[in-house]
């Protein structure tokens, strides 16, 4: 996606300056005392994205708040969302000894691995602290329970590499809990502290789940097939540590037999004999209609229960998902 919305649009300026307010609300968190500290967090800049997760916290909120300003703990929440993903893709990139990220060099190929170990920490407990200002249990326990998800999933997915038995059922699992699941924890919060219905927060909720699941796919499947120039980073890296995504698995699924090949593939990294069998047994195909399964069940639990211009908003933006495969 290159931009995940029209800004010049009313509802795209008024998203522009909220994430300006929230990337204020993170900086200011993150100054240190010692200006060590301060000066390592300067180096994220590579990893600000189009900040996601605070987009749809925000959206949601909009879709089901009566209020006509966005209070203060919207965008702290917006915020402390955004914090834990930068703590997951600083850790991210020192367990796939990657040494670019959007074009720039990671954390980890900067300052070495234990300032990266160390920096990814420090943005986890900052999210927590930083959440813990807004006085809401609520939020605060959900925010315990994602982060909690998260890590499990990326200790599931750890244990099951080079496993060419992992199931369909098991990898969709790791992938809602080690990305979905914070996705669908930001448009519940929104939610929440929109004071939405019993309805409009499940539906949220799933809608964020539902889109997670499809952006990690899309992105599983351009790791295979990207070019490092259009990804921002190295192709490849679920290869070179032998993740299973969801088109070696449903090409094995179908093609039982080609288990001892693929193994032999991943042993020896090679990307363009793997993408040639992908391709040849339709498993990327399979893989994108999955993309487009997940874009359009979302849209259509959203749109079931909440139509305004916020909701229509977000279902754009899972559109644009759909549209980009």
């Amino acid at each position: 996606m290159k931009a995940l919305m029209d800004m010049t649009t009313p509802i795209g300026i008024w998203l522009a300056n909220e994430l300006d307010h929230v990337s204020l609300v993170m900086s200011d968190h993150l100054k240190n005392e010692h200006k060590e500290v301060t000066a390592i967090c300067g180096e994220l800049a590579a990893y600000r994205g189009k900040m996601l997760r605070p987009t749809v916290l925000l959206l949601s909120w909009r879709s089901v708040s009566s209020c006509e300003t966005t209070p203060h703990e919207v965008r702290v929440a917006a915020g402390v969302v955004e914090l834990i993903h930068l703590a997951t893709l600083v850790h991210d990139d020192i367990l796939d000894e990657a040494d670019l990220r959007r074009g720039a060099q990671t954390i980890n190929s900067l300052l070495g691995n234990e300032a990266a170990v160390m920096l990814g920490d420090y943005l986890l407990s900052s999210a927590f602290l930083l959440c813990s200002t807004v006085k809401n249990p609520e939020l605060n326990l959900l925010l315990g329970e994602v982060t909690n998800t998260l890590c499990a999933g990326e200790l599931v997915q750890l244990s099951r590499r080079n496993d060419v038995d992992l199931d369909l059922e098991s990898y969709f699992q790791i992938i809602h809990d080690k990305t979905a699941s914070l996705i669908a924890a930001s448009c519940e919060m929104g939610a929440m502290l929109g004071k939405g219905s019993g309805c409009e927060i499940k539906a949220l909720k799933e809608f964020g789940s539902s889109v997670g699941m499809a952006f990690q796919i899309k992105d599983d499947i351009l790791d295979l097939l990207g070019e490092r120039e259009i990804i921002g980073k190295p192709a490849g890296r679920d290869l070179d540590k032998g993740k299973l995504t969801l088109p070696i698995i449903t090409m094995l699924v179908d093609n039982p037999s080609l288990k001892e090949e693929v193994q032999k593939i991943m042993g020896n990294a090679d990307r363009d004999a793997l993408s040639a069998l992908l391709h040849s047994t339709g498993a990327i195909s399979s893989a994108f209609d999955m993309v487009s399964k997940m874009v359009n069940a979302a849209i259509c639990g959203v749109e079931e229960v909440i139509e305004n211009e916020s909701s229509k908003q977000l279902c754009a933006l899972a559109k644009q998902l759909k549209s980009s495969v």
